[in-house]
């Protein structure tokens, strides 16, 4: 039975794929070449070396040169910044690579964009980094982020900042995203968070982000039969009864949210 991906029926919306080519051409142009050499890296996973692991890429498959054009690509279309943070580009890759998945191209990029960006995290971290560092002559560094509303919509992050853990998952409280905690790891070092790895179950969710910072997420305070929970829209805290999952409205600026407890 094939493995059924959370994000798997993605769909834009009707004219998207216009609004996309005109609003970020040159990411537009090099989408194709990325998700071409992600789909060929993809077999990597399916052949196995010696000792039974995926075998890994190879430089005449392009990778390295698809990346560094699609970097050059947000930048130019002023999606994000030369000097933004590393774990912030993937971030951005991720919401292009579910978009560009959502005009009716293939899953299998997905699933090894998954597969390098979240369970090899410190390897294509250092390909970033090195990237980054390679293309920096070539850009202008004093490029403004763009502030048009369509394209902004367009690179909407699919998740939210607002999350809740408990001992079996962790969840975006104004989406419904939930991940088994056995596909995330706590850290403390560089920066206080979690890390989606997606190591155990191999169920990739391209929705999630690659790393949480520690305070976006909320462990509900339990006593008494009651559980305190802060509001994601204005942190107001918010008593409620327990149970497996709970619908939340906060009294304060009525925002209506589920999480499980």
């Amino acid at each position: 039975m094939a493995t059924k991906y959370p994000f798997a029926d993605l769909k834009a919306k009707f004219n998207e794929f216009e609004l996309f080519k005109k609003k970020l051409p040159q990411i537009a142009v090099a989408m194709p070449e990325f998700f071409r050499v992600l789909e060929i890296s993809f077999k990597s996973i399916e052949q196995k070396n010696a000792f039974n692991q995926p075998q890994g890429i190879y430089q005449s498959m392009g990778f390295d040169t698809a990346v560094k054009m699609l970097l050059i690509a947000m930048i130019n279309d002023q999606i994000i910044g030369i000097n933004s943070d590393t774990v912030e580009f993937i971030h951005a890759m991720r919401t292009l690579t579910l978009k560009w998945y959502s005009f009716g191209n293939e899953l299998n990029a997905c699933v090894y964009f998954g597969h390098y960006f979240y369970s090899l995290h410190s390897q294509s971290l250092h390909l970033i980094k090195d990237q980054l560092n390679n293309i920096r002559f070539l850009i202008d560094e004093t490029n403004q982020l763009s502030k048009d509303v369509a394209t902004l919509e367009l690179i909407k992050p699919p998740s939210s900042n607002a999350w809740y853990i408990n001992d079996d998952v962790i969840g975006d409280k104004l989406l419904p995203i939930v991940v088994s905690k056995r596909d995330v790891s706590k850290v403390d070092l560089p920066i206080p968070g979690y890390q989606f790895s997606f190591n155990a179950s191999k169920i990739y969710d391209l929705r999630t982000p690659v790393f949480l910072h520690a305070h976006c997420v909320e462990r509900p305070q339990v006593n008494n039969g009651k559980a305190i929970v802060s509001c994601p829209s204005c942190s107001q805290k918010c008593r409620v009864p327990v149970f497996h999952t709970v619908e939340v409205k906060c009294p304060n600026c009525k925002q209506v949210w589920q999480q499980r407890i």
